[in-house]
């Protein structure tokens, strides 16, 4: 199984065998160019992938791709992101065309929160919200192992909530979203905007565990913004667990601590939800791309037997240096 997971700065690959275990994983750099340079680095990333796993004698059977951005899962069509270069982009086809296999592709926060039913931080729970912050700021609303789709799916989409009508405009259209506060590009770019330094996210977050007054600011106002977003969602979904993955969820007690705080203070007519960084780390989008492709094939049983594994606890792997 070639499974790939898209985000705002990478595209990670890997093969997935019938253990759920990934291995041969791979990452590039996510083109910002255009388009086309896009697609074809993501048609690259999975021939290479097939190649690999025709050198271990273990053919690739079907192809998962998950994706940032709102995404036509029906006709595999990439529809637009504020992050990403889609436009209309019949990736799917597209790839089916070239690596001659079936292809399904789905939205990355629906991916990892299948993932996470399954196998990770989301086992047993009934309903739960996963909320991806990475780059931008994904959601997906997991019922009974399955996504939510909503009429032109979009249901969980979190980060497009609206915060402050006169705020900064975002890349969906819309002005003073919740993206534009708590993703790791906002945190980056208002840092920059602040102090005329521009540092990845990870390095602001660094800065506010060392007490840095302006990163600190900053963090405090992307807590804020997440936790009026999630006080909604909990008050239209009455959700009893939130999974926060992305590279700002391993920011791990700083985001948590606080969060937990301001959503006691925020939810007021039942218990709030609680709050867990997603199990699987940079795995997440992948093996939910893995599972999703599996169960377009007719491997569900498969899938299911995944929740019989123990607990996952491999590092993830697609390397990260």
């Amino acid at each position: 199984m070639v499974a790939i997971d898209i985000g705002g700065s990478w595209i990670k690959g890997a093969l997935v065998g019938a253990d759920a275990k990934p291995m041969a994983g791979e990452r590039v750099a996510t083109p910002d160019a255009g388009e086309s340079e896009l697609v074809e680095a993501v048609e690259a990333l999975a021939l290479g992938l097939m190649e690999q796993a025709q050198s271990r004698d273990t053919p690739a059977v079907a192809v998962g791709v998950s994706t940032a951005g709102v995404i036509d899962e029906s006709s595999g069509t990439a529809r637009h992101s504020a992050n990403l270069r889609w436009r209309n982009t019949a990736l799917g086809r597209h790839l089916e065309e070239r690596t001659e296999l079936p292809v399904t592709l789905l939205q990355d926060a629906r991916a990892a929160g299948q993932a996470e039913a399954v196998l990770g931080a989301g086992r047993g729970a009934g309903s739960f919200l996963m909320v991806i912050l990475g780059t931008g700021v994904g959601g997906a609303v997991i019922i009974d192992g399955q996504p939510l789709m909503g009429s032109h799916s979009l249901a969980g989409e979190i980060g497009h909530l609206q915060l402050d009508p006169d705020g900064p405009r975002c890349g969906c259209g819309g002005r003073g979203c919740l993206e534009m506060v708590a993703s790791g590009k906002a945190l980056s770019r208002r840092y920059a905007a602040a102090t005329d330094r521009l540092l990845p996210a990870e390095a602001v977050l660094a800065l506010v565990a060392e007490g840095d007054p302006i990163a600190t600011g900053l963090w405090s106002d992307a807590i804020s913004g997440l936790s009026v977003a999630l006080a909604a969602a909990v008050a239209v979904l009455d959700i009893e667990l939130v999974v926060l993955g992305g590279g700002v969820a391993a920011a791990g007690p700083l985001l948590l601590d606080p969060l937990t705080k301001e959503l006691a203070r925020r939810v007021v007519l039942a218990p709030p939800p609680r709050l867990t960084v997603a199990a699987l780390g940079n795995d997440a989008g992948i093996l939910g791309a893995a599972a999703a492709a599996l169960r377009s094939v007719g491997h569900d049983r498969l899938v299911r037997s995944w929740q019989s594994q123990p607990p996952w606890v491999d590092e993830p792997a697609v390397s990260t240096a």
